[in-house]
């Protein structure tokens, strides 16, 4: 029988699609968080997809978050996974060094997992799975082993830029705020994480979206991810599933205890942003700004 491979093992442990890279063809990001790991350019990345949607939520008429932000913050599953998967890569492996990164990463994550096959990249910037869409997380795997070790397979020709969606331009289309060619300075959901003072223009940009945190309209909008929905391929990860929160109001704010409050994905900004945010609907008039938010028909 076939010795499993880092590859092999890393998705059997966790569960959900992975793909290698050589670290010396992706585009770097924090290149320094390499060095603290001490693993050099000719290692290897592993990049796995983590899907967190509930289909079900898509619907909730009660939902006012964004649907990445319905399940916990998912920094916490990528530090289970960090206490759990990479101690048994470490004991399956002795002889390399592993280290995990997500979000602030040593490598531009979504280029990376593109051209090592995990997906396309969106016109919205974001990574499409074939299975999830994109309503995945992105985290990977650094080792100082090369592609060969990590795979059994030789190094093939990555191309030199990521694999793109058709280009419907469906995302695009239905962006309230107009953002084009992946820029999200203007997304709605960096506005509504803005700190201080919202003026009377972003007020009105967050009350027609309809969301205390977040924007989920490209995604939403993406056929890809509107036959996810359709065909209701949820995730199964437990950390995901259990213990979501569809809606907020200043009342379960006001009662969320802080250890529970820091295990959202809006606790990085504060209470006061989200607090913030859920104040410009609650103190509107009802008749005012209707919600804009649209699901898949």
């Amino acid at each position: 029988m076939k010795t499993p491979t880092m590859l092999d093992t890393v998705r059997s442990l966790l569960g959900v699609p992975a793909c290698a890279i050589p670290l010396s063809v992706c585009r770097p990001a924090k290149a320094y968080l390499l060095d603290r790991a001490g693993i050099l350019s000719s290692g290897t990345a592993i990049l796995f997809a983590v899907p967190y949607l509930v289909t079900a939520d898509v619907s909730d008429p009660q939902r006012n978050l964004s649907l990445y932000a319905v399940p916990r913050d998912y920094h916490g599953y990528m530090k289970e996974v960090e206490a759990t998967v990479l101690p048994s890569l470490g004991q399956s492996f002795p002889d390399h060094t592993f280290a995990l990164f997500a979000d602030h990463s040593p490598i531009l994550e979504v280029d990376a997992a593109a051209r090592a096959g995990l997906g396309v990249l969106g016109l919205n910037g974001l990574l499409i799975t074939p299975d999830y869409g994109s309503f995945v997380f992105l985290g990977e795997m650094v080792t100082d082993a090369d592609y060969t070790t990590v795979t059994g397979e030789p190094t093939p020709s990555f191309p030199a830029e990521p694999p793109l969606c058709e280009g419907c331009g469906a995302c695009l289309t239905a962006c309230p705020m107009e953002c084009r060619d992946g820029d999200r300075t203007r997304c709605l959901s960096a506005l509504t994480q803005k700190k201080g003072d919202l003026t009377a223009e972003e007020t009105d940009a967050v009350l027609r979206g309809g969301l205390v945190w977040g924007c989920d309209v490209c995604q939403l909008a993406c056929p890809h991810n509107r036959r996810v929905i359709r065909d209701g391929h949820d995730t199964s990860i437990p950390y995901f599933t259990d213990d979501r929160l569809t809606r907020l109001d200043s009342r379960i704010l006001s009662a969320m205890p802080d250890e529970a409050f820091s295990s959202r994905a809006y606790a990085w900004r504060g209470r006061k942003v989200i607090a913030r945010n859920i104040s410009l609907f609650e103190e509107r008039p009802q008749e005012d700004h209707p919600a804009e938010r649209r699901s898949p028909s």
